[in-house]
């Protein structure tokens, strides 16, 4: 009798611990189905919303200042900021090359000075003509490979130069194109833009990466003589702004948020895995 009873005992027990593996066992494979619809959830997430990025990550803050030249009074200013969609067949060919030549790297290139043609105040080198340096009577031209450029212009905007003329890039100087360098040098003649007035902001409000590319929003603000405008290229005034403007007023994120005009710029991935400018849209 006592051998039946641990018998039976022992049996309930691998019985009650056969249920118990089953529940585990039914429990785990609940929790693995749940991981991966989350999964699944989250890649479907990605691959229709997209990836966000930081607002300060290094190749967002890198993008972003793709079309911003050095000064504004070179290369049309910010002309990617108006008042409709811009791409790259709306800007020139002499603003895109202008944008190249100040993103490339031309700081080693061989400089050479020219003494001044007899009885005139410019410099001919070649068939090149050249103006003279302030308060000298010498011309300084840089030598600067036409690979340079060329690299830094497909890097911008995805696309090999279509033009080979000369361009400037800035108001006073001035690059010709010859074999397989681009002569670079002070312009036979010149305008002086002085505008200490304009105060021009951005600020970055998101990034996401989606695919093979890169969309950044910021918010834009440009004001001069105390007045706010809602892009930089028309004169179209942002009255709302101006009315809460004042020159003590701090220019913050919030600010620009309330206040500033907001935009899409879209970047995408070309052959090389690297991203240029597409187009620039002003967010209704």
């Amino acid at each position: 009798m006592k051998s039946n009873k641990k018998e039976v005992e022992k049996k309930a027990k691998e019985k009650k611990f056969s249920k118990i593996t089953i529940a585990e066992d039914k429990l785990l494979k609940v929790i693995i189905v749940i991981l991966v619809l989350v999964v699944i959830l989250l890649v479907a997430y990605r691959i229709f919303y997209g990836k966000s990025l930081a607002t300060d990550d290094k190749l967002v803050k890198e993008l972003h200042s793709y079309l911003m030249p050095d000064d504004l009074n070179n290369c049309d200013g910010l002309s990617n900021y108006a008042d409709k969609k811009i791409t790259s067949k709306d800007l020139t060919d002499n603003v895109k090359l202008c944008l190249a030549y100040q993103k490339a790297s031309v700081k080693d290139a061989e400089v050479k000075e020219y003494d001044k043609t007899k009885k005139k105040e410019t410099c001919k080198v070649d068939d090149m003509i050249f103006g003279l340096e302030e308060d000298a009577k010498k011309c300084s031209v840089a030598k600067v490979k036409k690979d340079i450029i060329e690299d830094a212009y497909y890097k911008l905007f995805g696309e090999n130069i279509k033009s080979k003329d000369a361009f400037n890039y800035d108001n006073t100087h001035i690059c010709y194109l010859k074999d397989d360098y681009y002569y670079c040098g002070r312009s036979e003649t010149y305008t002086y833009i002085i505008d200490g007035t304009t105060a021009i902001y951005r600020i970055i409000d998101s990034s996401v990466e989606k695919g093979s590319t890169i969309t950044i929003y910021d918010y834009f603000l440009k004001i001069n003589n105390n007045e706010c405008y809602t892009n930089y290229t028309t004169l179209d005034k942002n009255d709302d702004c101006t009315k809460n403007y004042t020159k003590d007023t701090k220019i913050d994120y919030n600010f620009m948020k309330k206040y500033g005009a907001k935009y899409k710029h879209i970047y995408k991935k070309d052959k090389n895995g690297t991203y240029y400018w597409v187009s620039s849209t002003p967010v209704k």
